[in-house]
């Protein structure tokens, strides 16, 4: 009974946010009551339509592409970020990349010199305009300048064993890349060049177990690496020295049991993704446990198997919902609005 009342409520929600058009209610986090200092607001979904006008800014930035007609057209997104209004994922189940465009409310299906088979991470240097995208089974990091022109192509046979995570650090020059299949995370400079790598697999301090995802903090350079089958997260600075452990196996908050997608926001605090809990919980700088958001569901800030996360500039948070295939927006709100 109470598991019919779950899924009555989150269609419920659903139709509502369809029928108004993603607006029909605004969600905070925590919920507003005297005292408490909201800090998480949901904003909406991607894609919820599609606008026949050109999306100028696309089209200097990536080059060709193709307009897709159905919303409902993702397979499974997976990795994701987002370059000022237009936020780019990847489609494990279709072997495609995607752009939306925030303003305009268009999704389009990127068309690149490259034939993708499981594009997961991806990236973008904004120093060097270069979208990264990682593709797990052709075991290459591919990069494409503002025309859509293929400029970087990583993987020498035997180089990577699984690429998935990736990350752009544009103050250091680095590309990091999670190798997940050997226990390593290697580093290149936004050239291609390969630089060092480091880890090995096993439970140590700087030893990792099927890492998968990663992401860098823009103001000091610390490097977050999700560890996925250790159930925790790993921090190091920019000089790889380990920092911080947080979480570890359980079923309590704070603990993890398929975390996935990991980014930090301006303040430095902490989001992790967890695949199997279905939400995405919120550690300080220091590790403590601040938040969780998310339950199984259809509704807002309800999840289906989420996957990457990405925070930007602005501090808007997108969680990729990969069985509902769609993309969740929330905001941290640093002041109050």
């Amino acid at each position: 009974m109470k598991y019919n009342l779950v899924i009555f409520r989150s269609l419920l929600i659903g139709f509502l946010l369809f029928f108004y058009g993603g607006t029909a209610q605004t969600l905070y986090f925590p919920e507003p009551r005297p005292g408490v200092d909201v800090r998480i607001k949901f904003i909406g979904f991607i894609p919820d339509g599609i606008n026949e006008n050109r999306d100028e800014f696309l089209a200097i930035l990536i080059g060709k592409k193709r307009e897709l007609e159905k919303p409902d057209y993702l397979g499974k997104p997976y990795g994701i970020v987002a370059a000022g209004n237009t936020v780019f994922f990847t489609d494990t189940a279709h072997g495609l990349v995607y752009s939306y465009n925030l303003k305009t409310k268009k999704l389009i299906d990127l068309r690149f010199p490259i034939s993708f088979e499981l594009p997961m991470g991806i990236t973008f240097s904004k120093k060097k305009k270069i979208l990264y995208i990682s593709d797990a089974k052709l075991q290459k990091v591919f990069g494409f300048n503002t025309k859509g022109q293929l400029v970087v192509a990583i993987g020498k046979k035997g180089e990577f064993k699984k690429p998935v995570g990736l990350a752009v650090d544009d103050n250091l020059n680095r590309l990091y890349v999670v190798d997940t299949f050997d226990h390593r995370i290697k580093v290149y400079d936004l050239d291609g060049n390969y630089l060092f790598g480091f880890g090995k697999r096993g439970d140590a301090p700087g030893e990792f177990n099927y890492p998968t995802n990663i992401a860098v903090n823009r103001e000091n350079g610390n490097i977050y690496v999700t560890d996925t089958q250790l159930f925790r997260v790993q921090v190091f600075n920019k000089d790889f020295e380990h920092l911080l452990t947080i979480g570890g196996l359980g079923d309590l908050p704070g603990r993890f049991a398929r975390p996935k997608g990991v980014s930090v926001d301006s303040d430095g605090n902490i989001y992790v993704v967890d695949a199997a809990f279905s939400n995405f919980q919120i550690f300080s700088s220091k590790g403590e446990l601040l938040y969780y958001i998310g339950e199984p569901g259809f509704g807002a800030a309800e999840f289906l198997l989420p996957a990457g996360l990405y925070i930007d500039e602005k501090d808007r948070i997108f969680v990729v919902d990969s069985l509902n295939k769609r993309i969740q927006i929330f905001k941290y709100m640093k002041y109050k609005e």
